[in-house]
């Protein structure tokens, strides 16, 4: 494929709707559901009390992006707003930490669980892990098709499984599904939980990632209204989606189930409509994976892009495609990471959990650092053009960097976890902290936390 290094600026393609499907692209994932159920099955009545935790921390982070965004409307994401703030090495390390780290960990999770589901079902066809890098494949050439594809696919594949989800949470609260308990025996044996914090981890994950619409920026027709619009009321929607699912669930599996089962959600499924429902769940597995999947390999390779063209990173990763202008090198790479991962975890199911957590911590951490960047952009540039300012600031902002700092704290369900948990998030930011290091320092020629001038009044989308 013929490259070249720069793009012309990029076509306002995506509308409202398109713009709600990549945000919560990486919300409707199988390890999110996993997650939830596990979160309903540790937690018991406490999982409310953990979800309510884990939007409200959602709902800063959408806030704090929000407003980033559109004051600094470039394809970077987070790595543009802590270069202008906190410096050149924490803006490379937040990408790697936040959105390369989770491609190396959550990534293979969710094709290890794909995998586990159709292989349950059909048996032999593959080898192990051969469906899982199948699906990767697919959608690794369905993003080199360009934005256009990759915003269609996203938002069929989006709006299959939420509604897979609410017909089946509708189902079974409703009374329709004959095995259901009364509501008023559901929750008998779901005591509240007193450890929260590691419960909320799981419902954490379950809203994550709502900001990969951010380097979406440039390619939305009306950024101003579209893009808080699509974070808020994606994470309200799927709120909606999960809590029903999980009220479902508790009517339908009883708690040991939840906690045991690496695929607590094909086991709902089965509950409720037998062998047909786990053909049918074939086709949700492939959707709700490949919808996770594509919204990484359509966000991340173009913030790379976006930092190769600031000199944060390798100048290959300039690079795009004559054509559809795709950053073809970025979205190898980023395609690469869980293949890494996959190997590191030596495709084995019992690693989804772990894998989860860790990668959840290190997409915590960048969170709490876009907070910290915005509370610097405010004081710093009160002049800056703001088209989206957060609520009661700066409340949101405090309140989500301590519950932030509360959940990582307590974030490991079993003591016998926490060992892989750090080995796995410590080692790998590690390596990448010490790269970043370098890079800053040798190739940039830059010091380590040397804010870059904020763009001038105006910059930002009116």
């Amino acid at each position: 494929m013929e490259t070249r290094q720069y793009s012309p600026p990029a076509a306002k393609t995506l509308g409202f709707f398109a713009l709600f499907s990549i945000a919560i692209g990486v919300i409707v994932s199988q390890t999110s559901t996993v997650s939830l159920l596990q979160a309903v099955g540790i937690g018991g009545t406490g999982f409310f009390i953990a979800y309510g935790l884990a939007f409200l921390l959602s709902i800063c982070n959408a806030l704090s992006y929000a407003e980033l965004a559109l004051s600094l409307p470039q394809a970077g994401s987070i790595s543009t707003y802590a270069e202008v703030t906190v410096g050149q090495f924490p803006a490379i390390l937040a990408v790697f930490a936040g959105y390369v780290v989770p491609a190396i960990f959550g990534l293979p999770a969710e094709l290890m669980l794909f995998d586990s589901v159709i292989n349950q079902l059909f048996p032999g066809l593959m080898p192990n892990m051969g469906w899982a890098l199948s699906l990767l494949g697919i959608l690794v050439v369905l993003n080199l098709a360009g934005t256009d594809v990759f915003a269609t696919t996203q938002q069929i594949l989006t709006f299959v499984i939420v509604s897979f989800f609410l017909v089946v949470g509708l189902y079974v609260t409703g009374g329709l599904h004959a095995g259901a308990q009364p509501a008023a025996q559901v929750w008998q044996g779901f005591t509240v939980h007193t450890a929260i914090a590691p419960v909320a981890v799981l419902c954490f994950w379950t809203l994550i990632g709502c900001e990969y619409v951010t380097p979406m920026v440039e390619e939305a027709r009306d950024p101003r209204r579209d893009l808080p619009r699509a974070m808020i009321i994606g994470l309200t929607c799927i709120s909606a989606v999960n809590l029903l699912f999980a009220w479902g669930t508790a009517h339908v599996l009883p708690r040991a189930v939840l906690t045991a089962s690496v695929t607590p959600h094909l086991d709902v499924v089965s509950a409720v409509f037998g062998h047909a429902g786990r053909i049918v769940f074939a086709v949700i597995a492939l959707t709700a994976s490949a919808s996770l999947i594509n919204a990484v390999l359509g966000a991340v390779p173009r913030m790379l892009h976006g930092m190769a063209l600031n000199g944060q990173v390798f100048p290959l990763f300039k690079r795009v495609s004559r054509k559809r202008q795709v950053p073809v090198p970025a979205l190898l790479f980023v395609a690469g990471c869980p293949v890494v991962g996959l190997v590191w975890a030596r495709g084995d199911a019992n690693n989804i959990l772990p894998l989860t957590i860790a990668a959840t911590i290190c997409w915590m951490l960048v969170y709490l650092l876009a907070h910290v960047v915005l509370l610097v952009l405010r004081a710093r540039r009160p002049d800056l053009a703001r088209p989206f300012r957060t609520p009661f600031y700066p409340l949101p902002q405090l309140a989500a960097m301590a519950g932030i700092v509360y959940v990582i704290a307590n974030s490991s369900p079993d003591p016998a976890m926490t060992r892989s948990i750090v080995l796995y998030s410590g080692s790998v930011i590690g390596v990448f902290g010490l790269v970043a290091a370098i890079w800053v320092k040798c190739f940039m020629k830059q010091r380590l936390f040397a804010a870059v001038p904020v763009p001038v009044a105006g910059d930002a989308i009116a």
